[in-house]
Protein backbone atom coordinates (compact mmCIF):
# COMPACT_ATOMS: atom_id res chain seq x y z
CA UNK A 1 0.00 0.00 0.00
CA UNK A 2 1.44 3.40 -0.97
CA UNK A 3 2.12 5.98 1.69
CA UNK A 4 0.58 9.32 0.79
CA UNK A 5 1.62 12.67 2.21
CA UNK A 6 0.11 15.76 0.61
CA UNK A 7 2.62 17.91 -1.25
CA UNK A 8 6.12 17.19 -2.45
CA UNK A 9 8.51 15.82 0.15
CA UNK A 10 12.09 17.01 -0.26
CA UNK A 11 14.50 14.49 1.22
CA UNK A 12 18.27 14.84 1.40
CA UNK A 13 20.20 11.59 1.80
CA UNK A 14 23.80 11.91 3.00
CA UNK A 15 25.09 8.46 2.15
CA UNK A 16 28.47 7.45 0.70
CA UNK A 17 27.45 3.89 -0.22
CA UNK A 18 25.92 3.91 -3.73
CA UNK A 19 24.26 0.52 -3.27
CA UNK A 20 22.52 1.60 -0.05
CA UNK A 21 21.36 4.81 -1.72
CA UNK A 22 19.90 2.91 -4.68
CA UNK A 23 17.96 0.66 -2.29
CA UNK A 24 16.54 3.74 -0.56
CA UNK A 25 15.74 5.46 -3.86
CA UNK A 26 13.95 2.50 -5.45
CA UNK A 27 11.96 1.73 -2.31
CA UNK A 28 10.78 5.30 -1.66
CA UNK A 29 9.86 5.91 -5.29
CA UNK A 30 7.74 2.77 -5.15
CA UNK A 31 6.11 3.34 -1.77
CA UNK A 32 5.71 7.12 -1.49
CA UNK A 33 4.25 9.66 -3.90
CA UNK A 34 5.67 13.12 -4.61
CA UNK A 35 9.19 12.29 -3.42
CA UNK A 36 12.09 14.55 -4.36
CA UNK A 37 15.16 12.63 -3.20
CA UNK A 38 18.64 14.14 -3.48
CA UNK A 39 22.00 12.76 -2.43
CA UNK A 40 25.36 13.92 -1.13
CA UNK A 41 28.11 11.41 -0.43
CA UNK A 42 30.03 13.32 2.27
CA UNK A 43 28.89 15.18 5.36
CA UNK A 44 30.37 18.59 4.66
CA UNK A 45 28.80 18.82 1.19
CA UNK A 46 25.50 17.79 2.71
CA UNK A 47 25.78 20.64 5.21
CA UNK A 48 26.54 23.09 2.41
CA UNK A 49 23.43 21.94 0.54
CA UNK A 50 21.22 22.33 3.64
CA UNK A 51 22.53 25.87 4.17
CA UNK A 52 21.29 26.82 0.70
CA UNK A 53 18.12 24.75 0.34
CA UNK A 54 15.14 23.67 2.42
CA UNK A 55 14.51 19.95 3.03
CA UNK A 56 11.69 18.18 4.88
CA UNK A 57 13.71 15.13 5.98
CA UNK A 58 17.40 14.26 6.29
CA UNK A 59 18.47 10.63 5.91
CA UNK A 60 21.88 10.68 7.55
CA UNK A 61 24.41 7.86 7.40
CA UNK A 62 26.44 7.58 10.58
CA UNK A 63 29.65 6.34 8.91
CA UNK A 64 30.77 8.94 6.37
CA UNK A 65 34.21 9.44 4.79
CA UNK A 66 34.83 12.91 6.24
CA UNK A 67 32.83 13.41 9.45
CA UNK A 68 30.35 11.08 11.15
CA UNK A 69 26.61 11.56 11.50
CA UNK A 70 26.75 12.80 15.09
CA UNK A 71 29.25 15.48 14.07
CA UNK A 72 26.92 16.55 11.26
CA UNK A 73 24.13 16.89 13.84
CA UNK A 74 26.31 19.01 16.13
CA UNK A 75 27.11 21.44 13.30
CA UNK A 76 23.44 21.61 12.31
CA UNK A 77 22.49 22.50 15.88
CA UNK A 78 25.16 25.21 16.14
CA UNK A 79 24.09 26.76 12.84
CA UNK A 80 20.35 26.46 13.47
CA UNK A 81 19.73 24.07 10.56
CA UNK A 82 16.40 22.55 11.60
CA UNK A 83 15.61 19.42 9.58
CA UNK A 84 14.04 16.25 11.07
CA UNK A 85 16.68 13.50 10.95
CA UNK A 86 16.54 9.74 10.44
CA UNK A 87 19.93 8.21 11.25
CA UNK A 88 21.08 5.26 9.13
CA UNK A 89 23.20 2.83 11.14
CA UNK A 90 24.80 -0.55 10.63
CA UNK A 91 24.57 -3.60 12.84
CA UNK A 92 26.57 -3.11 16.01
CA UNK A 93 25.91 0.65 16.09
CA UNK A 94 23.12 0.45 18.67
CA UNK A 95 25.05 2.69 21.08
CA UNK A 96 25.39 5.28 18.34
CA UNK A 97 21.65 5.12 17.68
CA UNK A 98 20.89 5.67 21.38
CA UNK A 99 23.27 8.65 21.49
CA UNK A 100 21.65 10.08 18.36
CA UNK A 101 18.18 9.79 19.93
CA UNK A 102 19.43 11.66 23.00
CA UNK A 103 20.74 14.43 20.73
CA UNK A 104 17.35 14.83 19.08
CA UNK A 105 17.32 12.56 16.02
CA UNK A 106 13.75 11.75 15.03
CA UNK A 107 14.38 8.05 14.39
CA UNK A 108 17.01 5.60 13.28
CA UNK A 109 16.98 2.76 10.78
CA UNK A 110 19.38 -0.19 10.74
CA UNK A 111 20.62 -0.55 7.15
CA UNK A 112 19.32 -4.11 6.93
CA UNK A 113 15.83 -2.54 7.08
CA UNK A 114 16.32 0.02 4.28
CA UNK A 115 14.12 -1.93 1.86
CA UNK A 116 11.30 -2.46 4.34
CA UNK A 117 8.20 -0.57 5.47
CA UNK A 118 10.12 0.75 8.48
CA UNK A 119 11.74 3.44 6.35
CA UNK A 120 8.56 4.80 4.75
CA UNK A 121 6.69 4.59 8.08
CA UNK A 122 9.42 6.55 9.84
CA UNK A 123 9.41 9.25 7.16
CA UNK A 124 5.61 9.51 7.23
CA UNK A 125 5.59 9.87 11.01
CA UNK A 126 8.17 12.65 10.92
CA UNK A 127 6.25 14.49 8.19
CA UNK A 128 3.01 14.18 10.18
CA UNK A 129 4.71 15.49 13.32
CA UNK A 130 6.24 18.42 11.43
CA UNK A 131 2.79 19.32 10.10
CA UNK A 132 1.42 19.10 13.65
CA UNK A 133 4.06 21.51 14.95
CA UNK A 134 3.45 24.01 12.13
CA UNK A 135 -0.32 23.79 12.47
CA UNK A 136 -0.34 24.42 16.19
CA UNK A 137 2.55 26.89 16.40
CA UNK A 138 0.24 29.91 16.32
CA UNK A 139 -2.09 28.28 18.84
CA UNK A 140 0.83 27.71 21.22
CA UNK A 141 1.79 31.39 20.90
CA UNK A 142 -1.76 32.52 21.74
CA UNK A 143 -1.91 30.26 24.79
CA UNK A 144 0.96 32.13 26.42
CA UNK A 145 -0.31 34.91 28.68
CA UNK A 146 -3.97 34.00 28.35
CA UNK A 147 -4.12 32.44 31.78
CA UNK A 148 -2.06 31.98 34.92
CA UNK A 149 -2.81 28.30 34.69
CA UNK A 150 -0.24 26.04 33.14
CA UNK A 151 -0.37 26.11 29.35
CA UNK A 152 -1.34 23.14 27.23
CA UNK A 153 2.26 22.85 26.00
CA UNK A 154 3.59 22.67 29.57
CA UNK A 155 1.13 19.93 30.55
CA UNK A 156 1.80 17.87 27.41
CA UNK A 157 5.54 18.20 27.97
CA UNK A 158 5.14 17.16 31.60
CA UNK A 159 3.13 14.04 30.74
CA UNK A 160 5.59 13.00 28.03
CA UNK A 161 8.61 13.67 30.22
CA UNK A 162 7.29 11.70 33.18
CA UNK A 163 6.37 8.79 30.88
CA UNK A 164 9.77 8.32 29.23
CA UNK A 165 10.65 5.28 31.34
CA UNK A 166 7.07 4.08 31.79
CA UNK A 167 4.67 5.14 34.52
CA UNK A 168 1.28 4.16 35.98
CA UNK A 169 -1.69 6.53 35.91
CA UNK A 170 -1.76 7.15 39.67
CA UNK A 171 1.92 8.09 39.78
CA UNK A 172 1.51 10.18 36.62
CA UNK A 173 -1.31 12.15 38.26
CA UNK A 174 0.94 12.75 41.26
CA UNK A 175 3.97 13.76 39.19
CA UNK A 176 2.06 16.16 36.91
CA UNK A 177 -0.10 17.69 39.67
CA UNK A 178 -3.26 16.95 37.70
CA UNK A 179 -6.37 15.10 38.81
CA UNK A 180 -7.71 11.93 37.19
CA UNK A 181 -10.44 13.84 35.34
CA UNK A 182 -8.03 16.42 33.89
CA UNK A 183 -5.33 14.00 32.81
CA UNK A 184 -7.79 11.82 30.91
CA UNK A 185 -8.07 14.18 27.91
CA UNK A 186 -4.30 14.61 27.66
CA UNK A 187 -3.73 10.87 27.75
CA UNK A 188 -6.43 10.32 25.13
CA UNK A 189 -4.87 12.88 22.80
CA UNK A 190 -1.32 11.55 23.20
CA UNK A 191 -2.40 7.93 22.79
CA UNK A 192 -4.59 8.60 19.75
CA UNK A 193 -1.70 10.34 17.99
CA UNK A 194 0.93 7.70 18.89
CA UNK A 195 2.90 10.01 21.19
CA UNK A 196 2.27 7.58 24.06
CA UNK A 197 1.84 3.82 24.17
CA UNK A 198 0.00 1.89 26.88
CA UNK A 199 0.93 -1.49 28.31
CA UNK A 200 -0.73 -3.49 31.06
CA UNK A 201 1.36 -4.66 33.99
CA UNK A 202 -0.52 -6.87 36.45
CA UNK A 203 -3.75 -5.54 35.00
CA UNK A 204 -2.83 -1.86 35.46
CA UNK A 205 -2.16 0.69 32.74
CA UNK A 206 1.45 1.73 32.22
CA UNK A 207 2.15 4.64 29.86
CA UNK A 208 5.39 5.06 27.91
CA UNK A 209 6.56 7.84 25.59
CA UNK A 210 7.10 6.65 22.00
CA UNK A 211 9.85 7.76 19.59
CA UNK A 212 7.33 10.12 18.01
CA UNK A 213 6.49 11.42 21.50
CA UNK A 214 10.16 12.08 22.27
CA UNK A 215 10.42 14.23 19.17
CA UNK A 216 7.25 16.12 20.14
CA UNK A 217 8.68 16.64 23.64
CA UNK A 218 11.82 18.16 22.10
CA UNK A 219 9.72 20.63 20.08
CA UNK A 220 7.49 21.52 23.05
CA UNK A 221 10.53 22.30 25.19
CA UNK A 222 11.98 24.47 22.42
CA UNK A 223 8.70 26.40 22.20
CA UNK A 224 8.56 26.95 25.97
CA UNK A 225 12.22 28.05 26.11
CA UNK A 226 11.61 30.52 23.28
CA UNK A 227 8.79 32.27 25.12
CA UNK A 228 10.37 32.31 28.59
Amino acid sequence: MEKEVNGEIRILCIEDNSNDYEIIKRFLEKKMKEINLERESVGLRGLTKMRKEKFDILLLDYRLPDINGLEVMEIMKKEGIDVPIIMLTGKGDEKVAVEAMKKGVGDYIVKDDLGTEKLSESITQLIDLTKFIKKWDNVFKEIRGMSKRRSTTTILASVLSESIHGIGKTMLVHKTNLNFKSIKKYLAYLLNNDFLSVHYIKGKENFKTTKKGLLLLKHLREIEEYFE
